[in-house]
């Protein structure tokens, strides 16, 4: 079926996805414990990680990991989606803030996700909030 296809994903793609959530990092306000919790793998890997970007070297990762990334700029793209144009500081602060929306009640999506960083948690959040997208 049309739209079901996968793309191929590269280490290069995995190393972009990781690079962009390194910078977007401080502006969701998330530590490099809690970037890892997010992306399931330690901190430790987490930090080695940053330092091969830090040394510009190209960093592969495990498809799982690849996945939240993902997911993680599904969520970024939704949010952003919801903003009016030129507004990508609201979508930050959907992330940061409580929220009464996506069945959050008054929890922000930042803390949810923390508190239960299982992949299928991450994937019915990116889901509720592309459809208030559309």
């Amino acid at each position: 079926m049309i739209g079901e296809e996968q793309p191929h994903l590269t280490d290069q793609h995995g190393d972009a996805g990781l690079r962009w959530l390194l910078d977007r990092r401080e502006r969701w306000d998330l530590t490099d414990s809690e970037l890892a919790c997010l992306l399931g793998v330690p901190t430790n890997r987490l930090l080695s990680w940053k330092d091969q970007v830090a040394s510009a070297e190209l960093v592969p990762l495990p498809s799982e990991v690849l996945e939240r990334i993902g997911l993680l700029l599904g969520l970024h793209k939704g949010l952003v989606n919801l903003t009016p144009t030129g507004q990508e500081s609201m979508a930050v602060e959907w992330f940061q803030k409580p929220v009464d929306l996506w069945g959050l009640d008054g929890e922000s999506i930042r803390s949810f996700l923390l508190k239960d960083p299982r992949t299928s948690e991450l994937i019915q959040m990116v889901q509720r909030i592309k459809s208030a997208a559309l």
